[in-house]
């Protein structure tokens, strides 16, 4: 079974065939979803900001803090699957608002009972699981509102809205925390869960006044991977994204301890160069989704070939870097790794949409997110675990040769789709 056969005879009003590019209802639809993330991420990435405060109140170890992160990190990769089945069979509209509002209400219970540690873990897990609904919901609402010229910008506008929360988080949350007490601060993860929730029921419409109602039957998930991972563009396509958002987590929680440790630069220092990097992964994430539509229209898989080929190159440039190396040199690589490890990330997810089943684009995404979640877990420990078992170069040059690799093989599967995009784009 092919994933076009699982597609069936679905309805052409879904996924955006009611010709949703010629709204301009869409731009109002690309702001419910940048809200929907940012806050979500306020939620999600908030826990990180919070961490320190539970170390000190729960007298924590460094370890058992961090087990915090990793119940937040886990929630999604529990639900998100079940959640994208149930995006595609009843919409994206009420499941994700519905599952934003059940976040914050996790969270304001979380405030209002304190519970000890090993239950606020429970609580953190629930709202995690809550969470999972955001990534492939506001995609697949890309995916109906937008023509494939502006998908991958409309992306990437959206998943701002990820550095952005974070930022927010770290804005807001520290301060309420320190005057307040922790418990206001998840009090206002839960409120900004519930808004989110509440703007998306209240602006998402889907295209077409209510094409929604008339969907084609929803495949079955093991049928659903079955058929592709028997796909070898699908397959080449997973195994980069493995691969590029391990290069996105290790320089995300890696290139900071590097900078400091490795290169002898002063933390304040080392952190300046930190932030500069994270604002290069806002502007990748919209400047290169552009750059592909604009001179590459409809060849993304060419598009994530070349980012893969180029991205070795600064990678490989770290391992070069000594406690000598002028500081220009540091922040050119900071901002050149910051735009390249976060401005995949919107090609990638248009791409698995377009290879997607028309009634199944939710649960690929889904799939597709959570591989990616299970590789951010494992990653960064395990690149640490290599950088301390034979050199920070060494590790270095061993994730450039795994971009090229991917490349490579992404090159070797995706000439047959990399015709009928080019002809397809050609047509429009």
């Amino acid at each position: 079974m092919t994933t076009n056969q699982l597609a069936g005879e679905a309805d052409d009003t879904e996924a955006g065939s009611t010709e949703p590019g010629g709204s301009r209802y869409k731009w109002v639809i690309l702001g419910t979803a940048l809200t929907a993330l940012t806050t979500g991420s306020i939620v999600y990435s908030g826990t990180s900001v919070l961490t320190a405060f539970w170390l000190r109140d729960y007298h924590l170890t460094a370890a058992t803090a961090g087990l915090a992160s990793a119940a937040m990190h886990a929630g999604p990769i529990a639900s998100m699957l079940l959640l994208g089945s149930a995006i595609d069979r009843y919409g994206e509209r009420w499941v994700v608002s519905l599952t934003m509002v059940a976040m914050g209400l996790t969270s304001l219970a979380a405030a209002a009972l304190h519970p000890g540690y090993p239950v606020l873990l429970l609580f953190l897990l629930a709202t995690g699981a809550f969470y999972g609904s955001i990534l492939p919901g506001g995609q697949r609402a890309i995916a109906r509102w937008f023509e494939p010229g502006l998908q991958s910008m409309a992306t990437g506008i959206r998943q701002a809205g990820l550095p952005l929360g974070g930022s927010l988080a770290g804005i807001i949350l520290p301060p309420l925390a320190l005057h307040y007490g922790w418990r206001w601060a998840i009090a206002a993860q839960g409120v900004a869960g519930i808004v989110g929730g509440v703007v998306f029921a209240v602006l998402y419409r889907t295209s077409g006044g209510g094409s929604s109602s008339r969907r084609g039957p929803s495949a079955n998930l093991r049928q659903l991977v079955r058929a592709l991972l028997a796909e070898p563009v699908v397959r080449s396509l997973l195994t980069s994204g493995l691969v590029l958002v391990a290069f996105q987590y290790v320089i995300s929680t890696q290139i900071l301890i590097f900078l400091s440790n490795h290169l002898g630069i002063p933390l304040v220092t080392a952190g300046l160069m930190y932030s500069a990097a994270q604002v290069a992964g806002i502007v990748g994430r919209i400047g290169l989704a552009w750059t592909s539509d604009h001179f590459w229209p409809g060849r993304r898989l060419r598009s994530l070939r070349w980012l893969l080929v180029v991205s070795a190159v600064p990678v490989a440039a770290l391992a070069t870097l000594g406690s000598h190396s002028p500081y220009w040199l540091d922040y050119a690589l900071c901002l050149v790794l910051g735009l390249l490890s976060a401005g995949w990330y919107p090609l990638y997810l248009v791409q698995v949409t377009e290879l997607a089943p028309r009634t199944a684009v939710a649960s690929t995404l889904s799939f597709a997110i959570t591989l990616n979640q299970i590789i951010a877990s494992v990653a960064p420990p395990l690149f640490g675990y290599l950088c301390g078992a034979i050199s920070y170069p060494a590790s270095w040059l061993l994730l450039g040769a795994l971009f090229l690799g991917s490349a490579l093989q992404l090159r070797q599967t995706g000439t047959t789709t990399d015709r009928k995009e080019k002809t397809r784009a050609q047509a429009h």
